[in-house]
């Protein structure tokens, strides 16, 4: 696909002015590139330098190219061994451990590294819904926005209880199941744990067989292994995995409504809802979030899909001068724009990250430094194969002054010049970089500067240094 510019309305009557007072404003104020990455898969990214804002996008056609989709956890798991960051871990470590090509971060999460809300990977029931939060399901032509309910239960004999969690630490006086997902179960306060073996998946709709193997009391954590389940009984639920024998044969059920879960294979969860049936749809009352995270000007992620089925991976950027990030209304404007007719908000802040293999796309708010998250969504595909092991380089001057700008280029090994359609430019530290090749500076300090073509990343450093005051910025190079 070629690269496309759009050049705002304002710009042909304000170039004279521009001429006047500086070659640098000859930049048009909003652009807009889209490029391919692997047949089925563009990267979009826009700029508006007047509000300013900055904007990352995948779009992606479903079965197209042998592009699919799917909801991932940080180290395939829930609970896995605690250390730092509780198991999660950053975008680019799961898309590189996962072998995908992409990928955004998806649900809200606590530092104990759940997910707050539904998901569903590859069929199974990882994790249930949060209150009244919107879930994105999607499968083979399928696509629901919503929320989503789902009733867990566990029959044993003519016994019958209603679960209180799935895969999540179980708080007093509770009952929770964990699967072998989860990697451990675990409590707040000491409980009484039943081991359950299993040869079968926990799915949004459906029942699993499992059998009573050994009832251990007073443990706040053990381990979960593959065909295994663990039922947690916390404070007056401890009774109810204490009256369960060694060897007793019991059910587990699940009963999820609010999407078509015959068609479903993968949900995420998120929210609030922004588009219902291409109309804005933001209810902050109905899924319980305040007015000033919606109105404050927050970094955003957010999916969406076509009336078509292509669907939008969306990040914004904010909390810096060069983008300010976006309110939930103008998120929403910005996913109608791109022709979604469903679309919800995920988790934002410093977790919006968008990724293509290794190389950071947009610049994360924590410093420029990714948040170790909990689950992410990642696209997968097949990429162009190098052409006789190909080597690049990135042209351009290495210093520059604070407050100016500069292009920079890739170089082949024949001395030519990459199209611009075939690089995606990224870069961290003191600057930012569009998809035409300009750097802008935004302090003193060093940047890194990042080319990715055809699955391959090529990168260098360039200093800032600070300028005199009262000196004017040298013009673009």
């Amino acid at each position: 696909m070629g690269m496309k510019i759009k050049v705002s309305r304002h710009f042909w009557t304000c170039i004279a002015l521009a001429v006047a007072a500086s070659p640098q404003l000859l930049i048009a104020q909003s652009q807009t590139w889209e490029k391919l990455i692997a047949p089925g898969l563009t990267y979009r990214m826009e700029i508006d330098l007047g509000l300013p804002r900055v904007i990352h996008a995948f779009r992606y056609v479903p079965g197209s190219g042998k592009v699919f989709s799917r909801p991932e956890l940080s180290g395939s798991q829930i609970f896995v061994p605690d250390d730092a960051t509780k198991g999660r871990e950053t975008l680019t470590r799961t898309i590189e451990s996962n072998g995908a090509i992409a990928g955004i971060n998806a649900d809200f999460f606590p530092w104990s590294g759940d997910p707050i809300g539904f998901m569903v990977r590859q069929g199974e029931l990882v994790s249930l819904p949060y209150l009244k939060r919107s879930t994105f399901s999607w499968g083979a032509n399928y696509f629901k926005v919503g929320s989503v309910e789902t009733k867990l239960t566990i029959q044993s004999g003519d016994a019958l209880k209603t679960l209180d969690g799935l895969n999540q630490e179980a708080p007093d006086n509770s009952l929770v199941l964990f699967t072998s997902t989860s990697a451990a179960a675990k409590s707040a306060v000491p409980g009484n744990y039943a081991l359950l073996s299993t040869t079968d998946v926990l799915q949004a709709n459906g029942t699993v067989a499992a059998r009573v193997e050994l009832i251990t009391p007073d443990l706040t954590t053990a381990p979960v292994k593959e065909g295994q389940m663990i039922l947690a009984g916390t404070g007056n639920q401890k009774s109810a995995v204490a009256a369960l024998t060694i060897g007793q044969e019991i059910k587990v059920s699940s009963v999820s409504t609010g999407a078509d879960f015959n068609k479903v294979i993968h949900s995420v969860g998120g929210g609030p809802r922004l588009i219902s049936g291409g109309i804005l749809s933001v209810d902050l009352a109905a899924e319980g979030m305040s007015s000033s995270f919606a109105t404050t000007m927050h970094p955003r992620t957010a999916i969406g899909a076509t009336k078509d089925g292509d669907m939008w991976l969306v990040v914004v950027d904010g909390r810096q001068s060069m983008s300010r990030g976006s309110g939930l209304d103008e998120l929403a404007r910005v996913m109608q724009r791109l022709g979604c007719v469903e679309a919800m908000n995920l988790d934002g802040g410093g977790s919006s990250t968008i990724a293509i293999g290794s190389l950071v796309l947009n610049r994360p708010s924590d410093k420029g430094l990714e948040r170790a998250i909990c689950n992410s969504l990642l696209l997968f595909g097949e990429l162009p194969i190098p052409q006789n092991e190909e080597t690049y380089v990135i042209k351009g001057v290495p210093t520059l002054i604070e407050g100016s700008s500069a292009t920079y280029a890739l170089i082949d090994s024949k001395g030519q010049k990459v199209p611009l359609t075939e690089v995606i430019w990224a870069a961290q530290g003191s600057a930012w970089i569009d998809q035409s090749g300009v750097l802008r500076t935004l302090t003193e300090g060093k940047s890194k500067v990042s080319a990715w073509i055809k699955g391959k990343v090529v990168s260098v450093d360039v200093v800032v240094e600070p300028r005199e005051p009262g000196t004017v910025p040298p013009p673009v190079n």
